[in-house]
């Protein structure tokens, strides 16, 4: 279980690195959005990797179409 958290750990650090958003508000996100998935996932494999995508698009900077 260790590894785990410490993976998560990595992975949240990581998104708040290149989003530039602070640690803390990417770590209540990613654990909220963990739960979430969690509740109806039949299959956890690759429970992480969809937090982690989901979690980086909530925080990427959102880009305005050219006018």
């Amino acid at each position: 279980m260790g590894t785990a958290i410490a993976d998560q750990d990595e992975q949240i650090d990581q998104i708040a690195h290149d989003t530039g958003a602070p640690a803390d508000l990417v770590r209540a996100q990613y654990i909220e959005t963990m739960r979430i998935l969690a509740a109806d996932a039949r299959v956890h494999d690759y429970l992480a990797l969809f937090v982690a995508r989901r979690v980086m698009a909530a925080f990427r900077p959102r880009r305005t179409p050219p006018r």
